[in-house]
């Protein structure tokens, strides 16, 4: 029998598909929540039911995700309870409810609220929910809509887009959506303290998130979070300093490596501690476009010419003094969670430059053949 069963949502996302690929290293039942039937081809393709007979899927499609209800299905119990749900889904930023940040606050507090009260009235046997996320909603948010688009060109971006871009202020969109987010919790917590839910409740947050995927990538449409700055940066033709800055992560400066928080995750579900607990989960400071560019350069020299190297990140205000606390003490993951060591920026880098590389390798072979 598996020690434990876990529902995990999100799971062909960066995030879920290395905290499902960890908890399949476990005696570990899950049942992983995806998209459409096309993403559970997929994974049970990467995860054969004759090697990984305590993997089940279902489908939650992805219009439904922000109605009441939509996961009621997927929490029930046959064949075996649940004792743990893993919840990695966020509210959208571009929705068009969310036409100023207050609204997208309350979009994601609704979208949380909705979520632990299907697991309170469905799955009576859950004794922890964690919910896995990220600040890069928040600050996508705030970048947004700072950028106007041409409409006679497009997604061609004016000039004056290209000025405000300029002035992004890192400290001030890192302040902002760590706000936002403790806003969005306290709500929670309240939530589940008037509630009276039979489970505990367990939040992670990084900053923002990079690192390879689980999966060979198969196109640039694939890359999440902040890998794709990276790419820009080693791609012919790309990195302009407008898209610099209003791709992920948007202004913030701070990061975790995917496998490091699908680790911590994890821990949170094997760990009785964690129970009622908050953690931060932040491995320091991703260096800005040029500095990347550099350190490729010398780590990757087949890179040669493709690199960008006049990249460099649009000049942010940064208040003086220290970098906020939130994101410097990480005690709690190391005390409780065991996340004691967190890869650097040269190990994320490369681990991700290495995959961006092969999926170039196998495009120019495909070209080479059809030819």
């Amino acid at each position: 029998m598996p020690m434990k069963r876990v529902l995990l949502t999100g799971s062909y996302n960066l995030t879920g598909s290395h905290i499902l690929h960890q908890l399949l290293s476990y005696n570990v039942s899950v049942r992983a929540v995806v998209c459409s039937r096309e993403e559970a081809q997929i994974l049970e393709q990467q995860y054969p039911p004759t090697t990984t007979p305590l993997l089940d899927f279902t489908v939650v499609p992805l219009k439904d995700l922000s109605i009441p209800g939509a996961y009621d299905d997927a929490l029930n119990e046959y064949p075996e309870p649940f004792d743990t749900v893993i919840h990695t889904i966020t509210a959208d930023p571009s929705s068009e409810e969310a036409d100023c940040l207050s609204r997208f606050i309350n979009l994601e507090t609704e979208s949380l609220i909705n979520f632990l009260r299907s697991v309170k009235d469905v799955a009576t046997r859950v004794h922890r929910v964690i919910i896995t996320t990220s600040l890069t909603p928040f600050a996508r948010w705030l970048v947004d809509p700072q950028i106007e688009r041409d409409p006679r060109r497009g997604s061609v971006l004016s000039i004056s887009s290209l000025q405000r871009a300029a002035e992004i202020d890192s400290e001030y969109v890192l302040a902002t959506s760590q706000a936002s987010d403790n806003i969005v919790y306290d709500a929670v917590w309240q939530w589940m303290k008037g509630s009276h839910a039979r489970f505990d409740l367990v939040t992670l947050t990084a900053p923002s998130i990079w690192g390879p995927q689980i999966r060979q990538l198969e196109n640039s449409a694939d890359l999440e979070g902040g890998n794709r700055k990276v790419w820009n940066i080693i791609r012919p033709g790309g990195g302009e300093a407008l898209e610099q800055a209003t791709l992920p992560p948007y202004g913030i400066d701070f990061f975790t490596d995917v496998r490091d928080l699908a680790f911590a995750t994890v821990q949170a579900v094997l760990v009785p501690q964690a129970g009622n607990r908050r953690f931060v989960i932040s491995a320091g400071i991703m260096p800005g476009s040029a500095v990347i560019s550099d350190f490729l350069s010398n780590r990757f020299p087949e890179l040669g010419n493709r690199l960008q190297h006049s990249i460099s990140s649009p000049t942010r205000r940064t208040a003086a003094g220290d970098p906020p606390q939130e994101f410097v003490h990480t005690h709690l993951a190391a005390t409780i969670l065991g996340v004691v060591r967190y890869r650097t920026v040269e190990e994320t880098l490369t681990a991700l430059t290495q995959q961006m590389l092969e999926l170039h390798r196998r495009k120019e072979w495909k070209r080479v053949i059809q030819s």
